[in-house]
């Protein structure tokens, strides 16, 4: 009887420790497991940025990130960055803009005028932009595609003395931006924006289908004209009749 007691309690203490073990084992496959996807990150981001970031992650996948960076996009572009990295579940954003801090209409100018050169960004004329507080932008307006409403917020958080976006853009329903009358706004601005000395071209639009009519002076707007246009969603067709003029 004796040595059965010691036996279950020798049994009973070898259990205990077993449990201790894993457990502790456990805690220790978590906090390498947070170790190796801080690292993994923090891997991820010097690949583009030469500054020290400090990151840390817990067992649940959260990771932090603490820093300084020069413009808000590259605060955007880090989030992007530890968002692909593999067994990331969610993000705690500790980084500040170190940026100039510059008057409201000049941040303001500055992103309306490179809207309007980037070639992604088809209607430039109907994004309105407003800058409040301190280099705080506000995106407004309508545009016919995601792409462009997504384009508009890179574009901003480019410009120096931005410091936070709120994108307000509305993009159109499909059935909207592929209409015949919605097209040939798209069209216009297109020609407007990216061929404004080719005056003596006009177009039409139907169903898709875009007609291209005039002449044009220069070889550029022979060989662009037609290829921008043909580039725009819900543009099935283009029909090119443009003529050169020497």
């Amino acid at each position: 009887m004796f040595y059965l007691n010691i036996f279950k309690k020798t049994k009973i203490i070898s259990m205990i420790i077993f449990v201790l073990f894993i457990g502790i084992n456990f805690n220790l496959l978590a906090f390498n497991n947070s170790m190796s996807l801080s690292q993994r990150v923090n891997n991820a981001i010097s690949n583009y940025y030469y500054q020290s970031f400090y990151i840390s992650a817990n067992r649940k996948g959260i990771v932090k990130i603490e820093g300084q960076v020069n413009s808000l996009y590259d605060k955007y572009n880090i989030f992007d960055i530890a968002s692909k990295v593999q067994g990331v579940k969610g993000i705690e954003d500790f980084i500040s803009v170190n940026t100039q801090l510059l008057p409201a209409d000049i941040i303001k100018d500055g992103i309306e005028f490179n809207l309007k050169l980037d070639k992604h960004i088809l209607e430039p004329n109907r994004i309105k932009v407003m800058v409040v507080g301190n280099g705080i932008v506000i995106l407004r307006g309508t545009v016919s595609y995601n792409k462009e409403k997504l384009q508009a917020e890179t574009v901003a958080s480019q410009e120096k003395g931005a410091t936070g976006i709120v994108n307000q853009i509305k993009v159109l329903p499909r059935r909207i931006a592929y209409s015949s009358k919605n097209l040939r706004k798209v069209v216009h601005d297109v020609i407007k924006d990216d061929f404004p000395l080719d005056n003596h071209v006009h177009f039409s639009v139907k169903k898709g289908v875009v007609t291209l009519l005039g002449h044009t002076h220069d070889l550029w707007g022979i060989n662009h004209l037609p290829k921008d246009c043909y580039e725009i969603k819900g543009i099935k067709k283009v029909v090119d009749d443009i003529r050169s003029v020497a």
